[in-house]
């Protein structure tokens, strides 16, 4: 090899170490504000598992291809000396193999996979909380369908931000007022598609207290950064407090005490 070959690929190297450490620091605490893998809700939480049953496949499919590859290309080099290699027409017994192991994987990857896609695609249940998501360029606004929240007016009650109670599910209702929006709560579900002229739907919950960060998951206009909103987990008593306290006092600038989990 030829030193200028050899210090491209010194310098490739030190070019791929450099990206490795940039990419990796912004991927922030395991416990992170936005961190998928540490769920604090059902959804959540089943989504993961279902990514990590098919992550361990794929992982193991790479280590397997990977050390093939080493292997074939060591032992089967070629050597000072050596002619043309054999020529050959295949293996069927391996060709057969590689095409029925790929099916049979794919196929228990799918059944796990199909029902949860089922189950969690489907309605919130009648006890859930029911809130309508309205996103706009660049925020997000919440009404509180339940006719218990609503006003004298039968109008129901609004909130900047999303407050919810603990172990309860909640149930979405997702609209849009000008271009197409995605509302993700990293830790409690992932991402819906938010629409004009459609309304999608949304189910999760949260099985702690605490405050976790949401935002717009798809590029809406210059603003698209700060299209950010906060999803208030609270026990079932506080959380009623907290909607008293916003219809007296309000949420601007900052949410009210009774707010605070």
């Amino acid at each position: 090899m030829k030193l200028g070959q050899v210090s491209a690929a010194k310098l490739a190297t030190m070019a791929f170490i450099v990206a490795t450490v940039v990419v990796t620091a912004g991927c922030g605490a395991f416990g992170g504000d936005q961190n998928t893998f540490n769920p604090a809700g059902d959804v959540a939480d089943r989504q993961l598992d279902l990514f990590i049953l098919v992550l361990i496949p794929a992982i193991i499919v790479l280590i397997g291809v990977a050390v093939a590859m080493v292997y074939i290309l060591v032992r089967f080099r070629r050597r000072e000396g050596d002619g043309i290699p054999k020529q050959v027409e295949g293996n069927n017994t391996l060709e057969i193999a590689w095409t029925i192991a790929p099916a049979v994987l794919l196929l228990a990857i799918a059944v796990p996979t199909v029902d949860a896609v089922i189950d969690l695609g489907g309605k919130a249940g009648e006890d859930a909380l029911h809130v309508r998501v309205v996103a706009q360029q660049w925020n997000w606004r919440f009404d509180y369908l339940d006719p218990e929240y609503a006003d004298e007016d039968g109008r129901p009650f609004r909130t900047v931000d999303l407050y919810i109670p603990v172990d309860r599910e909640v149930g979405v209702e997702l609209e849009s007022l000008d271009v197409i929006h995605s509302f993700w709560i990293p830790k409690l579900a992932g991402k819906q598609d938010v629409m004009p002229g459609r309304a999608n739907t949304l189910k999760f919950n949260a099985t702690e207290t605490g405050v976790f960060l949401g935002q717009c998951a798809e590029f809406c206009g210059i603003g698209h950064a700060i299209m950010r909103f906060k999803t208030t987990a609270l026990e079932p008593a506080q959380f009623e407090a907290c909607l008293e306290a916003i219809a007296v006092e309000g949420e601007d600038p900052d949410p009210p005490a009774a707010c605070v989990p």
